[in-house]
C-alpha cells in the first residue's frame, strides 16, 4: 500500500498526490457505479472517505505555483465530475428500489383488499357463479 501523503507538505507534491489518487478511486467508483457493482462502489467509497478526510484538512496554502493551482483544480472537476456521475447511477439505482417496494405494498394492499374473498380466483368464480 502506498505511503500516506504528508499534508503538510511545503511544496505541495503530496497535496496533489492525495488528489491524483482520489481522482484515481472516484474514478473506479464511476465505473462500478455504471456496471452496477454496488459492493465496489462501496467499497471505494469507504477507502475515498479516508483520504478525502485528510485532503480536505490539507494545509496547501503556502503553495502559489501557477501549474500547481492550474492542475489541483483540474483534479478537483474530475471528482466533482465522478460524483454527478456516481450520485446519477445510485439515484436510479434508488428509484428501481423504490418502485420494488412501493410495488410490493401495494400487492400487499390489494391482497389484504381481496384476501377476504380468497384471492382474485375466488372473485372471479363469484362472477361467473
Amino acid at each position: 500500500m502506498p505511503r500516506a501523503p504528508d499534508m503538510n507538505n511545503r511544496d505541495g507534491d503530496d497535496v496533489l498526490t492525495a488528489y491524483e489518487r482520489l481522482a484515481g478511486l472516484t474514478g473506479r467508483m464511476r465505473e462500478a457505479a455504471a456496471a452496477e457493482d454496488w459492493d465496489t462502489v462501496m467499497a471505494l467509497e469507504a477507502e475515498c472517505a479516508g483520504l478525502y478526510s485528510s485532503v480536505l484538512t490539507a494545509d496547501d496554502s503556502r503553495v502559489a505555483d501557477r501549474d500547481y493551482q492550474q492542475r489541483k483544480s483540474e483534479l478537483i472537476c474530475r471528482l466533482l465530475d465522478d460524483d454527478a456521475q456516481i450520485r446519477g447511477q445510485i439515484s436510479g439505482e434508488l428509484t428501481r428500489i423504490w418502485r420494488l417496494i412501493h410495488g410490493r405494498e401495494r400487492v400487499e394492499q390489494l391482497s389484504s383488499a381481496y384476501g377476504a374473498y380468497g384471492g382474485a380466483g375466488d372473485i372471479e368464480r363469484s362472477a361467473r357463479d
